[in-house]
Parts: structure tokens; C-alpha cells; sequence
């Protein structure tokens, strides 16, 4: 079977280089040419157009134009920028893929869409999204998000199948949390979905006492480099597969920080945060914690403007003036579906010290409502279920 071939529309972008070098050195595609001006499109002969959302002659009569002589269009969008994916499916392109999903996934997006080779009489492929609800856990560091993701995952398993994912790429803590092996893990993982090495279900362990089924975090923190946010994606995504609900922890800081890589420090939270049905925000019980909460919400928003968020407050006072207080302020700041109150417990520190999930008592139940509440409330259904998303 021959390679398919491939017009790539140039622009500064790092991926088009590495796209480039890829195929050149390593095939799966062949370029047959690189595109400047909009005649080349409809003057070469190729099999996939793969275009990014900054090239200036993509428009949508020249999509048109592409798939009338039997060709396919692959667009490439930029999880930073929320309005690239919805700006490519508006011009009509057969199917998306991540700036920075890596050139192996380029491949299989290519050979994908080239072997359907593009009828503009017929409509879009319809593939559904993710079956399983994403649940992002995230807050302000050092508010005791792990200790509320491992209990919400734990509730929430009580009720329907779940599994905990440690997305954290700033500080890992599962692994040691719970006393588990640090392999497998979210890297092995990644090569299971991503290059077939392996299997995902076995990537998956099980804390010995409570049974709650966990991928564990990146070995150390430095390795943040050695993944990209896409690929943190497919695995979530095919764990939604089979799991009614994915719980993540890991949506610490989300400030836009540079870098000298091609993504932004904190992306990987960010991308948790845009591809979330509901997000629950862990802040600390004081004015200092909401303060801090408010700032964090306001990057949340920007991510995912329609998304539901709900409070967790952590080592909340038993005092019910101070509890009224912090709801007040958090209720009349943020578009909140609902707040809980966790009480100061010493069975989460004995639990830490044991490496165990906690014993029941003030807060497990608590946590507990945090999950009914989760686990009642409809979501969001991320992503357009009328777009093919190929990579």
C-alpha cells in the first residue's frame, strides 16, 4: 500500500517543521509539496491538504474547492487558543488534529483521512465523544486537591465506574499518597495509547484496601517536557471508554507562562480544564484561600467559559457564622452550581502517614456529598459530537 501523499500549507509554526523532518526521515506520508499561495492546492496532486488555522488562504471555498477534486483536508488547531478548532470546523475541513499531538499522530490522522478520500456530496463522518465524564480537580496549591480527588474518585466508584488520573506535571503526589508503585504510570500509559506499546488496562492498578482503580503521575516533575497535553487527552478519553467517569488531579496553576518549548509551562492543567464537564475548584477556608480561588476561577473561565464549577472548601471552620461568611463571598463572586464544606478531620493525616485512603468520619462524608453532587449533576458533553476528531 503506498503512502499516502501530502500538500502542507506553510506557515512559522513549530509543528509544520517537525511534520516536515518526520516525514521525510521516517515516512508514513510523503510531501509531495509545500504550500504558500492557494493555486498550489488546486494545482498539485495529493491526497491530504494539511493546513493549519493560521495559514491565510484557507478559507472555506478553497476547502470546498480541495474536497471537489477528491482530496481531504486535515486542519491543525492549537489547544491554546479555544477559537483555531471552532474557525477550521466552520471552514469545513474532514477532520482536526492538536498542533502539538506529535508527528506519529499526524501519521495516523493523514492515512486516515486519506483513505476516505473526500466526497463533497457527502457529510462530515459523525463520530461520538467521550462516553465518560471528565471530572477536573483543581484549585490554588496547597489547598489539599490529591486528598479530595482520591476521595471524590473513591465516592464516586461507590456509584458508578471511575477511575483517578494524576495529570499533575508540577508535583505528582498519588503515587506516594496511596503507597503505589511508581510503574505503570501516565507515561506507560501514553505509550499504550499512542505507539501500542502495551496495554492501557494494565496500566490501570488498584489501591490494595478500597480497590480504587488509579493511573499514577508522571514519575518525577521534570518529565512535564517529555508529553504533550494531546496525549494526556487520548488516554483520559479512551479511559472514558470504559469508565463512566474519569477523575483528574492536576489543575494547579494555569498561568499562560512561556517557554522555550513549543507549549506553555502549565498546559497540560490548562487543556484539563478545557476539556472538563465539570471542574472542582479545592480552595482553603480562610479570606487569604478565596482570594486566591477567585484569581485561579478567573483563568478557568477563560478556558471554558460555559463550564459547571464546584467549591470544594477544605478545612473549612466549624464555626457556622465563618462558613457563612466564605459562602457569601464565594457565591456573590463566582457562577458556582454548588459549595461543600470539608471539615478539618485528623483522619486525613493519619491516612497520609499510613499511605491509605481515609477512615470514615466528617470528611469522607462531606466528600461523600461532593460526590452525590457531582454525580447528579448532568455535565457538559465537551467537543462536537458532529466532528471527527482524528489523531
Amino acid at each position: 500500500m503506498r503512502e499516502p501523499e501530502v500538500a502542507l500549507a506553510f506557515t512559522a509554526d513549530v509543528w509544520v517543521e517537525e511534520l516536515h523532518r518526520h516525514l521525510t526521515d521516517h515516512g508514513g506520508a510523503r510531501v509531495r509539496t509545500l504550500l504558500v499561495e492557494a493555486d498550489g492546492a488546486l494545482e498539485e496532486s495529493y491526497d491530504v491538504l494539511v493546513a493549519g488555522h493560521r495559514w491565510p488562504a484557507l478559507t472555506r471555498a478553497l476547502v470546498a474547492d480541495v474536497r471537489a477534486g477528491g482530496r481531504a483536508v486535515l486542519g491543525v488547531h492549537d489547544r491554546e487558543e479555544l477559537a483555531s478548532r471552532d474557525h477550521l470546523i466552520a471552514l469545513g475541513v474532514d477532520a482536526l488534529v492538536e498542533s502539538d499531538a506529535g508527528p506519529e499522530a499526524f501519521v495516523r490522522a493523514i492515512t486516515s483521512v486519506a483513505g476516505r478520500r473526500s466526497d463533497p456530496s457527502t457529510p462530515l463522518v459523525v463520530t461520538a465523544s467521550r462516553t465518560g465524564r471528565l471530572v477536573t480537580v483543581g484549585g490554588p496549591p496547597g489547598v489539599g486537591r490529591t486528598e479530595i480527588a482520591v476521595e471524590l474518585a473513591l465516592g464516586l466508584s461507590r456509584r458508578m465506574s471511575a477511575v483517578l488520573v494524576d495529570v499533575d506535571d508540577v508535583a505528582p503526589a498519588v503515587a506516594p499518597r496511596l503507597h503505589l508503585p511508581l510503574e505503570p504510570n501516565l507515561r506507560t500509559a501514553i505509550d499504550a495509547v499512542e505507539h501500542g506499546r502495551g496495554d492501557l488496562d494494565r496500566c490501570v492498578v488498584a489501591e490494595p484496601r478500597s480497590h480504587l482503580r488509579v493511573v499514577t503521575g508522571l514519575p518525577n516533575a521534570s518529565a512535564w517536557a517529555q508529553v504533550r497535553p494531546g496525549e494526556i487527552v487520548r488516554v483520559v478519553e479512551r479511559l472514558a471508554d470504559a469508565s463512566s467517569v474519569v477523575v483528574v488531579d492536576g489543575a494547579g496553576m494555569l498561568e499562560d507562562v512561556g517557554t522555550a518549548s513549543i507549549r506553555t509551562r502549565f498546559a497540560t492543567a490548562r487543556t484539563m480544564v478545557s476539556e472538563a464537564d465539570i471542574v472542582v475548584a479545592v480552595c482553603d477556608a480562610s479570606p487569604p484561600g478565596v482570594g486566591r480561588l477567585l484569581g485561579w476561577a478567573v483563568e478557568v473561565f477563560a478556558l471554558a467559559p460555559q463550564v459547571p464549577l464546584l467549591v470544594a472548601v477544605n478545612r473549612a471552620p466549624a464555626a457556622r457564622f465563618r462558613r457563612a461568611e466564605l459562602y457569601e463571598e464565594i457565591t456573590t463572586s463566582l457562577p458556582t452550581i454548588g459549595v461543600v464544606f470539608i471539615p478539618n478531620d485528623a483522619r486525613v493525616g493519619d491516612a497520609a502517614w499510613n499511605g491509605t485512603t481515609v477512615h470514615r468520619g466528617g470528611f469522607t462524608r462531606a466528600v461523600g456529598e461532593l460526590a452525590r453532587q457531582v454525580a447528579e449533576h448532568p455535565g457538559v458533553v465537551t467537543g462536537d459530537a458532529s466532528f471527527e476528531r482524528v489523531s
